[in-house]
């Protein structure tokens, strides 16, 4: 792994905050696939699945969404679990879900709003 060469400004205590915070979605070779995935839904981050884990994940229980955008719900991306590199379904937490369906209202708002105004 390379070396990341930062400014003075910042101190020899923040540097290593900043590297421990990067080191938390770090996978290491003895971590199995589900127990990232653990990781990840503790974390509450977004999970990117493949097909074949996407019938073994159950998003209600562990308080997961499907992508509110429809364009973003399948994703070409690497399966948090397998790591096989295909087109995947992305789940997100149900508040971030949410403030994802804030930002698409707001976007179709705009849009339709826009097409008034401009007709």
């Amino acid at each position: 792994m390379g070396e990341i060469i930062v400014g003075r400004k910042h101190s020899a205590a923040e540097v290593e905050a900043a590297n421990l915070k990067a080191a938390e979605f770090r996978r290491n070779r003895y971590t199995s696939g589900s127990a990232h995935l653990d990781d990840m839904i503790a974390l509450g981050k977004a999970v990117i699945l493949c097909s074949v884990h996407t019938r073994k994940f159950s998003p209600k229980k562990a308080k997961y969404r499907a992508h509110p955008d429809k364009r973003m719900r399948r994703v070409n991306g690497q399966c948090d679990v397998c790591k096989s590199v295909e087109l995947c379904f992305m789940f997100l937490n149900e508040k971030s879900a949410h403030e994802e369906e804030v930002k698409v209202e707001k976007f179709k708002r705009a849009v339709e709003y826009s097409h008034i105004v401009n007709s």
